[in-house]
């Protein structure tokens, strides 16, 4: 064999074993994605050493106890949780009576008094009732007889403008069956039942209907909620497949989208807006991110590159670190290099978590004096790493060096967020209620579910009953006789004080 030969074999056996690290990475990936805990914390985290993981990839820190060195161990109890009663409920009073009035001894009836031994809290199922609508009708007997007038003078009373005035059903009943799916995750089927052993027997595509009208009627009241969120300074945005059934243009198998956008957790008036969109394509972007002037937390989607220019993108270390999670379980040599990434990553959201509490300046002057000179290891360390193209760890690095500007945003900016958990934690009501209604049978429900969804969650971070809030807006916005103008529809904005004062959770 020839030395050119040898150099040869060397460089495809070199090739191979990469090949067989990475798809060995592949497999120990999908394993522990299927049997493994879906939980993202480090082992450093919780200070446990982990019974599979080599002792080769350990190092101690800590020096060997001598025997002289004794270490107080707290052992903290397990906090109970009792239930409590959070509010006054009505009392019916149970007295048990005695087998016996008179006394077995000497016959005489015993002066009966009562004695507290127990209390239990019993369910009474909610009901349906008919509200019978009358209008008063005035006749004026005298007109009524008078020869110059033909026939009888009536007056009738003046009927309100009504939430779906045709139908059989309330606003409260289209409230409660709103409220029931999206705050409870409760599909219409199963309401359906209910409502049938209630003595109401509805179809679900009559109850679909009554939530798409609902949608329509609080439309306006949406609208004007994106303006007002469009005007904030700091964003989050984030977006999740739906699955809709009849699209045009579509098979019913392919993807849709919800896309979230929200306030910070600074913000005075918080707002959750949800927006149903068939792509995930930058126009969508560019469409509902038009006219708003500050800075954009999310994460590295191209999408999100074709916002306008006004916008600032701030990125998500959340992200990043999710990547490096895997790169620890990935190719066995490239281990040890990303748990000293991840050890860095968790050292900034340390400092966050301890920080949570100051003020903006103070937390500025902390990301300054602290987190940055951590960040600037990170970039270090990143660059002294060789890595596998393509394998976990590869990825994680290059999409973390990638997002290098956006990642450093919060470092200046005192209200960025270090990153989106904000957003993907608002965004859990549509995946929850995903896995009970599993899909959207047309266009129409999916606009509907955005728009609850997004309402849902603004009621909730205003501290607003979203059930009495629903009743408030379907018995009021139907009596505007202009429903589209601006001012009128500010009134009912979920931090207006009437609303505070009547929809108070």
């Amino acid at each position: 064999m020839t030395p050119e030969e040898g150099l040869a074999y060397k460089e495809e056996n070199a090739k191979l074993k990469q090949q067989i690290e990475l798809m060995q990475e592949k497999i120990d990936y999908l394993v522990k994605k299927i049997y493994g805990s879906s939980s993202e914390r480090s082992s450093e985290d919780d200070g446990q050493l982990s019974l599979f993981e080599e002792q080769s990839s350990r190092v101690f820190t800590q020096p060997e106890s001598t025997g002289e060195e004794i270490e107080t161990v707290k052992v903290c109890k397990k906090e109970r949780h009792r239930t409590q009663i959070q509010k006054d409920l009505p009392v019916k009073e149970e007295v048990i009576p005695l087998d016996n009035d008179h006394c077995d001894h000497c016959g005489d009836k015993y002066i009966i008094f009562k004695k507290k031994v127990g209390r239990k809290i019993h369910f009474k199922p909610a009901e349906l009732y008919i509200v019978q609508t009358y209008k008063e009708v005035g006749k004026c007997q005298k007109c009524s007889a008078n020869i110059n007038y033909f026939g009888d003078r009536l007056v009738s009373a003046k009927l309100p403008k009504t939430f779906m005035p045709g139908s059989l059903v309330a606003g409260d009943v289209v409230a409660n069956i709103i409220q029931s799916k999206y705050e409870l995750a409760l599909p219409l089927e199963r309401q359906r039942r209910s409502f049938k052993e209630l003595g109401l027997n509805v179809s679900e595509s009559n109850m679909c209907n009554w939530v798409i009208t609902g949608s329509k009627c609080l439309q306006p009241l949406n609208d004007e909620l994106l303006v007002q969120l469009k005007q904030q300074s700091h964003l989050h945005g984030d977006e999740t497949p739906i699955q809709v059934l009849r699209e045009p243009n579509k098979t019913a198998e392919s993807k849709s989208f919800l896309w979230e956008i929200r306030s910070a957790k600074q913000a005075e008036h918080p707002i959750v807006y949800f927006h149903y969109s068939p792509s995930r394509s930058k126009e969508v972007a560019q469409q509902l991110y038009q006219g708003f002037v500050g800075t954009l937390v999310c994460d590295g989607y191209a999408s999100y590159n074709y916002i306008p220019d006004q916008a600032t993108n701030a990125g998500c270390w959340a992200h990043s670190r999710r990547k490096f999670v895997d790169a620890c379980h990935g190719i066995k040599s490239h281990r040890s290099q990303a748990n000293k990434v991840l050890g860095l990553i968790n050292q900034l959201f340390e400092i966050e978590r301890k920080s949570k509490n100051l003020s903006l300046t103070e937390l500025l002057r902390v990301r300054q004096n602290r987190s940055k000179p951590i960040v600037a290891e990170l970039w270090e360390l990143l660059g002294s790493i060789n890595y596998i193209k393509n394998s976990k760890l590869g990825r994680a690095i290059e999409y973390t060096c990638h997002q290098r500007p956006r990642l450093e945003v919060f470092l200046n900016d005192p209200q960025v967020a270090i990153s989106n958990n904000i957003a993907e934690r608002s965004i859990k009501t549509s995946v929850i209620g995903r896995k009970n209604w599993l899909f959207s049978t047309g266009v129409a429900g999916a606009k509907a579910n955005a728009l609850f969804i997004g309402l849902y969650e603004t009621a909730k971070f205003n501290h607003l009953n979203f059930r009495k809030y629903l009743i408030y807006l379907f018995e009021r916005l139907p009596r505007l006789e202009n429903p589209t103008n601006v001012d009128r529809v500010r009134a009912y904005l979920p931090w207006a004080n009437e609303v505070q004062e009547l929809c108070h959770d």
